[in-house]
C-alpha cells in the first residue's frame, strides 16, 4: 500500500462508502478552509488503484520557525476498527508529513468514546481499546474533558444528535418534552416566521451573533467569515442560514381581539353573582394582555415592526445536517423563536431524506447547577442522545519542534489574554 495525493473525485467516491462521515471531512469545507489562511490536499492509502483509507489534510504555516502544522478535520475516512490499517496510514502519514515540513498532526475522530441516551447516562463500556492504540502508535490524547471552560480541542467533544430515520414529524413531535412542544406551539402563537436569508442578510445575522457573543462570553467569527462560508458551501446547497422574524404589530393585533372577546365574554355573565370568581379572572387577564401591549410598543419602538430575534447556520452533508452556530436576542427569548427554528428544521431534514440532526456542541457536566445545563437541557427537549466521543490528538512527528510550538502558543495566549 502506498499514500499518494488523490484526486476531489476519488474521495467523494470513496467517503460515500462509510454511514457515517461529517461536513467537515467534506471537499467543499476543506475548499472554504483553504480561503482562510490553511492549504489544502487529499491523500489516500491505495493498494491496487484501490483507495482503503483517506483524509483530508489542511495545513498552514507556523510564523518564525518555517514550520507546519496539519489538520484532519474530524478524523480520517477509515475502518477504525481495522488497526492494521489504521496502523499503516499512521506511518505512512507520518513519513508525509515530516516530508513535507510538518511537525504534527491534530486529528479529532468521529468516534464514540462511550455511547450515551439523552440524559447523558452511559450505555456502553469506554472505548478504551482504540483511545490506548492510538496513543501507542504517538498520538498525544487531549484528554477527557467535560465542561466547557477545560475545552482544548478545534471542536467540541461532546455532541447532542436527533435520530430522525424511520420516524415520522408525527412521531418526532411526540417524543419531544412536552414543555418543548408548548414552545412550538407558543412561538407559532406569537408570529414568529423562520425564514432562509439571504446573502445580503448575513448582516442581520452577524448582529445577532454579536450579541449572543457577548452574553454568553465566547469570541464570535468575522463577517467576512461567514460570508467566504456561504459563497463556498451555497453552491452545493450546503449551507442554510435560518432567521427567526417576529411581526410585533400583528402581535399586538391578536392581543386586541383577545382583549375583545374577553370582555364580550364578561357581558354574557355580567351581574350574575355566580360568576363574579369567572369575571375578575377575566378582567386580571385583559389588565395583563394590556400590559404585553405597552411593553411591545416599546419593543416596536426600539426594534422596529419585525426584528429578527433568533438565528441559525446550519451545515447539510450525507446523511445529517448539522446546527453549527446559533443566537438569539435576551430580551425576545421569551417568544420562543429557537423552539420553532428546529423543529422547522426537523421537518425540513425529514422531507429531504436526512437521517439525523446534529445540534452539535454541549457540555459533558449533566449538573443542574452547572454553567451550560441550559444549552444541554433545550437540545435535549427533543429528544436528542448525548454522544460522546473520543477527543482530540496530536500525531507528533517532530517532538522538540512540537515542543517549540506549544511554548510560542502559550506565550501567545498570554500576550493575547493580557491586551484583552
Amino acid at each position: 500500500m502506498k499514500l499518494v495525493e488523490i484526486k476531489e473525485k476519488e474521495y467523494e467516491k470513496f467517503i460515500c462508502k462509510f454511514d457515517r462521515y461529517n461536513f467537515f471531512q467534506s471537499i467543499e469545507w476543506a475548499k472554504f478552509k483553504a480561503k482562510t489562511e490553511w492549504s489544502m490536499n487529499i491523500v489516500g492509502l491505495v493498494d491496487n488503484k484501490e483507495v482503503k483509507a483517506a483524509s483530508i489534510l489542511l495545513s498552514r504555516k507556523i510564523p518564525m520557525i518555517n514550520k507546519k502544522m496539519y489538520y484532519s478535520p474530524r478524523g480520517f475516512v477509515i475502518d477504525y476498527n481495522d488497526f492494521d490499517l489504521l496502523d499503516e496510514f499512521t506511518n505512512q502519514l507520518k513519513r508525509y508529513i515530516k516530508k513535507n515540513k510538518g511537525i504534527f498532526l491534530k486529528i479529532n475522530p468521529y468516534v464514540d468514546y462511550i455511547k450515551r441516551d439523552k440524559d447523558g447516562n452511559a450505555i456502553s463500556e469506554p472505548n478504551d481499546d482504540f483511545v490506548e492504540h492510538l496513543k501507542s502508535n504517538g498520538y498525544l490524547h487531549y484528554g477527557f474533558y467535560k465542561n466547557a471552560n477545560e475545552k482544548r480541542d478545534l471542536e467540541p467533544r461532546w455532541i447532542s444528535v436527533l435520530n430522525l430515520k424511520d420516524k415520522s414529524i408525527d412521531e418526532l413531535l411526540k417524543d419531544m418534552r412536552q414543555t418543548t412542544r408548548w414552545m412550538i406551539n407558543k412561538s407559532q402563537k406569537n408570529c414568529i416566521t423562520i425564514r432562509e436569508a439571504e446573502k445580503e442578510e448575513i448582516e442581520d445575522f452577524k448582529s445577532v451573533m454579536n450579541h449572543t457573543a457577548e452574553r454568553r462570553d465566547f469570541v464570535d467569527r468575522s463577517l467576512e467569515y461567514y460570508q467566504i462560508m456561504y459563497d463556498t458551501l451555497k453552491p452545493n446547497n450546503m449551507i442554510r442560514i435560518m432567521l427567526g422574524e417576529i411581526d410585533l404589530e400583528k402581535l399586538k393585533n391578536t392581543m386586541k381581539t383577545d382583549v375583545k372577546n374577553l370582555k364580550d365574554k364578561i357581558k354574557t355573565i355580567e351581574g350574575n353573582s355566580k360568576k363574579q370568581g369567572q369575571i375578575n379572572e377575566y378582567k386580571s387577564q385583559i389588565d395583563s394582555i394590556n400590559k404585553r401591549k405597552k411593553e411591545i410598543d416599546l419593543e416596536i419602538e426600539k426594534y422596529g415592526i419585525k426584528p429578527i430575534i433568533a438565528v441559525g447556520l446550519y451545515i447539510s452533508y450525507g446523511k445529517e445536517i448539522v446546527y453549527l452556530f446559533g443566537g438569539s436576542y435576551k430580551e425576545f427569548m421569551k417568544y420562543g423563536a429557537q423552539y420553532l427554528m428546529q423543529y422547522e428544521i426537523i421537518k425540513y431534514a425529514k422531507e429531504n431524506n436526512y437521517n439525523r440532526l446534529n445540534f452539535y456542541g454541549i457540555d459533558g457536566n449533566f449538573d443542574k447547577e452547572s454553567e451550560n445545563y441550559g444549552l444541554f437541557d433545550f437540545k435535549r427537549g427533543f429528544n436528542s442522545d448525548v454522544i460522546e466521543l473520543v477527543g482530540e490528538f496530536d500525531l507528533i512527528v517532530s517532538k522538540p519542534y512540537y515542543k517549540l510550538y506549544n511554548m510560542m502558543l502559550k506565550m501567545y495566549k498570554y500576550i493575547r489574554k493580557i491586551k484583552k
